[in-house]
């Protein structure tokens, strides 16, 4: 069987906004390349020295948060749109775990364990009944 007329494409196309902003991201990313190198510059982005190879070669276009993260560390302005209002951050201002203010009105009186048993070999399960004040 002859299959040599059939071409696969990998994907769907892109519309005419998504290959513009390929140009430009290829544009930021291959004088960012000649700057810093790519290594430096995947690193700088949180991503793989594959996808940056990708992004400059003009064949993939970048997440969001790739495109917010040039953004604020090469000051790159990308014409069609702002990530940083499209993207919101997701990161904890501080590593520790939130305090909600209605923990810090619990005494030892408003907890009550209800039920302790055996759940499996290597675990213990536990039960709490809490008040909490009005």
């Amino acid at each position: 069987m002859f299959r040599g007329c059939l071409l696969k494409t990998r994907g769907r196309t892109h519309t005419t906004a998504e290959k513009f902003l390929l140009t430009q991201v290829k544009e930021a990313f291959i004088l960012r390349k000649g700057q810093i190198g790519a290594k430096q510059a995947a690193k700088e982005l949180n991503v793989s020295l594959a996808s940056f190879y990708n992004y400059v070669a003009g064949t993939d276009l970048p997440r969001m948060e790739v495109l917010k993260a040039a953004q604020e560390k090469w000051g790159t302005k990308w014409k069609l749109l702002d990530p940083s209002e499209i993207v919101l951050s997701r990161k904890a201002d501080s590593p520790e775990q939130y305090v909600f203010s209605f923990l810090k009105d619990l005494c030892a009186r408003d907890v009550e364990v209800t039920k302790v048993g055996p759940k499996g070999e290597s675990a213990l399960q536990v039960t709490l009944k809490i008040r909490f004040p009005a």
